[in-house]
């Protein structure tokens, strides 16, 4: 039987979506798309609490299960069995070693031989060739938010690089490009009382702690493209994630001290989707 609607699912450190995309027309399947919040410090029911009813939202709108799925997730994560790995990452720590592709077998009868697991950059990154056009051209990745995601397009294939992880200045990259990165400069400022970088930009006080912050994540961008970005030489840079949203108010800056044209993600869901699928043969 040939497998016509696809289970996609996007998990985030605070957020889980989910939709039903039709495989032959590359389109979402009668407007079923869900997002919802997610606790990713809770505990392990709370987190599966949330992701259910988000899966169960999109799935009660098609009558029979469905047979394929395809999902981003942070790593680390045993991406070819679906088992976590994320220890110590600040988030989902209560799903460590949990089997999330059995999970998703035996609660939502989907086949486990067809449900594929994305890295969440790796995912981000196919998503915005696939909206750019851009699967002739090498191109890095970047996700800011909870943590700093990076994937590396090759021109055929895209891979993970893990840059989150990588040696930088006193600790590493994600210690500084992050959410957890940003606040804790402000912290060392002797600011403390933001929960989130969309805070900072909100707040009344932003021309004052808005400007330290953004000014310190684009320094870090800067040293980070020099570290790292720079010898890989791709043709572009495409930067994406939360935190990405508000490039108004320091890109500009990056891009001149930065020879790679770096581009502005879509922010659009449903194209990390659509390139998780046309990256799978089922």
């Amino acid at each position: 039987m040939e497998i016509e609607l696809i289970l996609a699912i996007d998990v985030g450190g605070t957020h889980i979506s989910a939709a039903l995309i039709n495989k032959n027309t590359m389109c979402l399947h009668e407007q079923a798309y869900v997002q919802g919040e997610v606790d990713s410090n809770a505990s392990r029911a709370s987190i599966l609490t949330d992701w259910d009813q988000v899966l169960t939202q999109v799935l009660c709108l098609v009558e029979n299960p469905v047979q394929a799925c395809v999902i981003s997730i942070p790593g680390p994560f045993d991406y070819v069995n679906g088992v976590s790995q994320m220890d110590g990452m600040y988030k989902y720590q209560a799903i460590l070693g949990m089997d999330v592709k059995q999970y998703l077998n035996e609660k939502y009868h989907i086949p486990a031989k067809n449900i594929r697991f994305f890295n969440d950059a790796h995912a981000f990154l196919l998503g915005e060739i696939y909206h750019h056009q851009l699967a002739d051209s090498t191109v890095i990745g970047l996700t800011l938010g909870t943590g700093l995601g990076s994937a590396f397009y090759d021109g055929s294939h895209a891979k993970d690089l893990n840059f989150g992880s990588a040696t930088f200045r006193d600790g590493i990259a994600e210690d500084y490009i992050s959410t957890r990165g940003i606040l804790g400069h402000l912290k060392k400022q002797g600011v403390h009382h933001y929960k989130n970088v969309k805070e900072v930009i909100a707040n009344p006080d932003r021309d004052t702690h808005r400007d330290v912050a953004l000014s310190f994540l684009s320094d870090s961008l800067v040293d980070f493209h020099q570290q790292y970005i720079r010898d890989i030489a791709p043709d572009h840079i495409i930067v994406g994630g939360s935190i990405a949203k508000s490039h108004e108010l320091f890109l500009e800056k990056v891009q001149t001290q930065v020879e790679i044209p770096v581009r502005v993600a879509s922010f659009d869901e449903i194209n990390l989707f659509y390139g998780m699928i046309s990256n799978i043969n089922l």
